[in-house]
């Protein structure tokens, strides 16, 4: 009675038609998305054009206005601010370009080719615009990017040379520069050069001229060819080595060999120790937080100068927990206030550094952790500076040079780096929380840094096996955690606004009395160091200038008139802050205050707030608890000779190098009572010269 197939059955559409129907979507969707995308810029340009109105207004600086626009829309868009300057370039830009801005307003021009156009054609006359507009909207209905590039150029070169001439050169000191790009595939970057075209082809032809040195048995890709052509090229080199398995039967064979070998590594990585002694397979991090193959950081540390960073894991600070380091205490029983005569031979950082800082709240994971053989708390989370071998001379600021007149960027001293060399094998630390532990509230504060040290050698790790073993210390959901407790710190600020003020509104970071370095406006080496590390990148919402190149910017501004009633120069008061963030806080568009932790909150007179957490705990600094220097041995007079004047009478004071050379313990123990009694004679000899100052000075001729 009925069919076989029944009611509800309907014919299948041919394959054909469904995927014609799918790709009209996809249409559709393109066109969606620039009318989106033509609606945001619109919408910008309503922000900026009310706000030079109301700058107008009131008298204020369009510069400044300006700028504060492109702050407040990197954070709505979160992105950063190269992202926010593109729209805000092409909002400008396309007032001079009606053709082009109707196309992209109905959809039908993507961003990229809006994008193009106005690059290009923003330095051309409005005569020359209106000539070619309409042929350069032709050609970017059909043409991308490069193509159609070179397209406007050619159509402005015959409608106006002398102007299109002139704008080249313009760019040529505008535009050209160099800058790294991290935002591709693991492990791989890219190196962005803007030079002009004929310098580009000159380039192109170079790196083809060295990968012609190799033969073409190489095994090495043309890409991978064209890669080490330009590394070749940047270290002064004429040639490749070939890679091909023939020997001296290779037809280049020889070509490379009069070649000096390559310079060590300029760079700051942090690598937790037991990756460098191949007991876990935990990443090593670049400055900016770039990770690292552990087997590479390896392989690198055995040329480097090492400096250790000691860690430890503590409790993440919650907003509703109360800051218990303000309570002017701490272990020795001296006052909040107190202060060492540190001397020559202290080994602590300058007061405001990292020996002073933190209440036992966490930050972020800065560095790599190790355990104490006794099953104790974390140990060292130091990383290695890479450079060549020997000890490195000492700067003025504090940090080191690994070459002739090429600074190593030392984390821990020079003003160009954020993390700290790491040292040999540290002493324990203990962990108010155990070892071992996974919770996800456990994050990371500095205890201390280390001197620098040369290279160490470092027991040998097959590479399938150090990528098979677990990280020391996993942190199970560090992300999530940290996100989470940045929509807490929000909250807690919604609910009480005056939160906002932050922990220190006075910038004196809990203390009473401050130190001769906390009243000084330049921060010194360590303080500076200390606050790179904690902070990677400038700690502006989304911005990623690596704290290497960040100004240091005092939270609460510094008095030159009375230092003491300002901000002080001290880690709870710092952070690091790229050029254009930090004018933007400087001009009052927005503001920072440091929150527990040394959580950095971001907010403006519109009401947008961010926070910004550290990579390292930055907390209220404890008093200082370097050892004071005794005056002289007990029984020590100016008037009785010294014990250095009675047994090493016309020796030398022991030098490092002594003691490097030292065979034995014996040796090494004998050194040290030399250089006691050296110490000890030489305060003696200033306090005869405090005594009776006429023996000492010169006849008066």
């Amino acid at each position: 009675m009925f069919d076989a197939g029944g009611w509800g059955v309907a014919e299948t559409p041919p394959v054909d038609d469904c995927i014609a129907g799918f790709l009209d979507v996809i249409a559709l969707n393109r066109v969606t998305e620039n009318l989106a995308r033509a609606a945001t810029v619109l919408a910008y340009c309503d922000v900026l054009e009310m706000r030079l109105e109301a700058a107008e207004v009131d008298g204020g600086d369009p510069g400044e206005t300006v700028r504060g626009a492109l702050c407040d829309l990197a954070v709505t868009m979160t992105g950063t601010r190269r992202d926010a300057s593109v729209v805000h370039e092409v909002a400008e830009r396309l007032h001079r370009m009606p053709l082009t801005a109707l196309r992209f307003v109905t959809g039908s021009f993507d961003w990229s080719t809006v994008v193009t156009i106005t690059s290009v054609l923003h330095r051309a006359g409005d005569e020359a615009i209106a000539a070619i507009e309409h042929e350069v909207c032709a050609a970017g209905g059909r043409m991308r990017p490069q193509a159609l590039r070179n397209r406007i150029w050619r159509l402005w070169m015959k409608a106006d040379p002398v102007g299109a001439a002139a704008a080249r050169e313009t760019a040529k000191s505008e535009e050209v520069g160099v800058r790294i790009d991290r935002t591709g595939p693991g492990g791989i970057a890219s190196l962005i050069a803007k030079i002009t075209d004929l310098e580009a082809a000159e380039a192109d032809a170079l790196i083809v001229e060295m990968i012609g040195t190799v033969c073409k048995r190489d095994p090495r890709s043309t890409g991978t060819l064209r890669a080490a052509g330009l590394m070749a090229l940047l270290h002064g080199e004429h040639s490749l080595a070939c890679q091909c398995d023939r020997g001296d039967d290779c037809p280049v064979a020889g070509a490379a060999d009069d070649i000096p070998p390559r310079r060590g590594h300029l760079l700051q990585i942090v690598v937790a120790v037991e990756t460098l002694l191949g007991l876990s397979s935990e990443p090593a991090i670049l400055a900016d937080g770039t990770p690292i193959d552990p087997e590479v950081a390896r392989i690198v540390a055995t040329d480097a100068k090492w400096q250790a960073l000691l860690t430890e894991l503590v409790e993440m600070l919650k907003p509703e927990q109360r800051n218990t380091a303000n309570d002017g205490s701490n272990d020795d029983g001296r006052d909040s206030g107190g202060h060492d005569d540190g001397g020559p031979d202290d080994d602590g950082p300058d007061d405001g550094g990292p020996d002073d800082g933190g209440p036992d709240d966490g930050g972020p994971d800065g560095g790599g952790s190790t355990c104490s053989p006794d099953g104790g708390g974390p140990l060292d989370g130091g990383g290695s500076t890479c450079g060549p071998d020997g000890p490195a001379p000492e700067r003025p600021d504090g940090g080191s040079d690994s070459g002739p007149g090429q600074p190593n960027g030392v984390a821990g001293s020079g003003p160009g780096r954020a993390g700290v060399r790491s040292g040999g094998v540290p002493g324990s630390v203990s962990s108010p929380l155990g070892a071992f532990s996974t919770a996800p509230s456990l994050l990371r504060r500095v205890v201390g840094m280390g001197r620098v040290r040369g290279a160490a050698e470092l027991p040998s790790v097959r590479l399938v096996v150090a990528h098979c073993l677990p990280p020391a210390v996993p942190l199970l959901g560090e992300e999530s955690v940290r996100d989470g407790l940045v929509a807490r710190w929000l909250a807690w600020i919604v609910e009480q606004p005056e939160r906002a003020r932050g922990i220190f509104p006075d910038g004196h970071g809990g203390e009473s009395t401050p130190s001769k370095s906390a009243v000084t406006y330049r921060p010194g080496a360590r303080v500076a160091a200390f606050v790179r590390a904690a902070y990677r990148t400038c700690t502006f919402p989304n911005c990623d200038v690596p704290s290497a190149r960040c100004q240091i910017d005092h939270l609460v501004p510094f008095d030159h008139d009375d230092p003491e009633r300002g901000g002080w120069t001290i880690v709870t008061n710092l952070q690091p802050v790229c050029v254009f963030h930090h004018q933007a806080k400087t001009s009052g568009a927005w503001s920072a205050v440091m929150l527990a932790g040394g959580t950095i909150l971001w907010s403006n007179s519109l009401g947008l707030r961010r926070v910004t957490l550290p990579e390292l705990c930055i907390a209220t600094p404890r008093p200082s608890r370097r050892r004071r220097r005794a005056s002289a041995r007990p029984g020590a007079s100016p008037v009785e000779p010294t014990r250095w004047e009675l047994e090493y009478s016309g020796c030398a004071p022991p030098t490092l190098d002594d003691f490097r050379s030292a065979a034995t313990d014996i040796d090494r123990r004998k050194l040290a009572e030399k250089r006691r009694a050296y110490l000890e004679h030489c305060r003696v000899v200033h306090a005869r010269v405090r005594f009776d100052r006429t023996r000492y000075d010169p006849p008066p001729f």
